[in-house]
């Protein structure tokens, strides 16, 4: 893997945005949820029950239809919500997460990323190489008569500069 694509930031700065947004968008929820909840129960109470004989009676159950629906789809979201914030880390709904914690998946992330260089120099050594191994083999050993025909020709040289000098 290029050492371009495995560049990782530290974990915290990363995700603590993002639960915090989830928890924040969590909390209007389950605050608009409550909203619904109080209007739909007023809405059922005494007070409005006259006005709602005066409505026509399928305006009335297609409104009570319509606030329900806007109920569900709220508890909807806030389940989601709650998902997404647990499957974002190891940390709660309530997103008590600590620094020791952000500090040892920081340490582990150096350490992936230690592994992974070391990984990639190995990688390193095999490119250019075909794929399949016969051929990588036939190459390889092309190469190594190369390297000792250029070093049998770096010798000669040298010598010829020692004879030359006496």
């Amino acid at each position: 893997m290029p050492a371009s694509k495995v560049k990782m930031k530290p974990i915290h700065a990363e995700i603590d945005p993002q639960l915090q947004r989830v928890e924040v968008l969590r909390q209007q929820l389950i605050a608009e949820q409550a909203r619904a909840q109080e209007f739909l129960a007023r809405l059922k109470g005494e007070e409005y029950q006259a006005s709602r004989t005066a409505l026509p009676r399928k305006a009335t159950q297609d409104w009570e239809k319509d606030m329900s629906l806007k109920l569900k789809e709220y508890r909807q979201q806030a389940k989601r919500l709650e998902k997404a914030s647990r499957a974002g880390g190891k940390a709660p709904p309530n997103m008590d997460i600590g620094i020791p914690e952000l500090k040892a998946e920081e340490r582990e992330i150096k350490d992936l990323e230690a592994r992974v260089s070391g990984l990639e120099g190995r990688v390193r050594g095999f490119e250019g190489l075909p794929p399949d191994k016969e051929l990588a083999l036939v190459e390889v050993e092309k190469m190594r008569k190369e390297l000792e025909a250029l070093a049998r020709r770096r010798d000669a040289m040298f010598e010829g500069l020692i004879d030359g000098d006496n």
